[in-house]
């Protein structure tokens, strides 16, 4: 079963000043990274998305635990470079977008591009983009792969310290990782350092 979340914690920073659409290209604007020389070709995307009383909002979603690559974690919608993608992973990290949550790429604005971030276990190096979605939608889930989306206030990932070092035990061993905690929910890995980096961009 897939189930649906968009959590208002009590620790919300509604005083944090969350910068307008045409401000956050701006910034993402100026970073011009270069990709990854190496590791295989993935991209993902945060989507801000305006809900109706005009937040910004990112979905996450969890993956399901049927999946034998990270299964139950969460991360942002996003997967493998396919040859039909053409040369270009923003269309990549479209593609899966449409895939997973069901969102036409004729509807995505996308606003820009953070430095590539490379997963060690399974090489792979993933493209981040930031994308805009002005009017809210249903998720439709994919069957089988996506088992819940968790809608994140960018508010939230702004606040100063919510983006931070934390220690998280994988196979007995623990791991110093970038974290973001969202009531109950433990972003981290390489969404985490996703995530890092947009906040810097953002702060520059």
């Amino acid at each position: 079963m897939r189930w649906f979340e968009s959590i208002r914690p009590s620790q919300t920073c509604r005083p944090c000043r969350v910068l307008e659409i045409e401000a956050i290209a701006s910034r993402l604007a100026a970073l011009n990274p270069s990709p990854a020389i190496r590791g295989r070709r993935a991209a993902v995307i945060a989507l801000l998305v305006r809900d109706e009383q005009g937040e910004l909002r990112v979905p996450f979603t969890r993956r399901s635990y049927a999946l034998k690559l990270h299964p139950g974690e969460i991360s942002l919608p996003g997967g493998k470079w396919e040859p039909g993608d053409g040369g270009a992973l923003d269309q990549t990290a479209l593609r899966e977008l449409e895939e997973e949550l069901g969102v036409a790429p004729t509807r995505v604005r996308i606003l820009g591009r953070l430095p590539d971030v490379s997963t060690v276990v399974t090489d792979f190096a993933i493209a981040p983009f930031i994308g805009y979605l002005e009017h809210r939608q249903p998720w439709l889930c994919s069957d089988g792969e996506i088992e819940a989306v968790i809608e994140v206030p960018l508010a939230d990932i702004l606040r100063p310290g919510a983006v931070r070092q934390a220690t998280v035990v994988v196979r007995g061993r623990e791991r110093n990782v970038i974290a973001l905690d969202y009531g109950a929910h433990h972003i981290w890995g390489a969404t985490g350092r996703i995530l890092k980096e947009f906040v810097e961009a953002l702060e520059a």
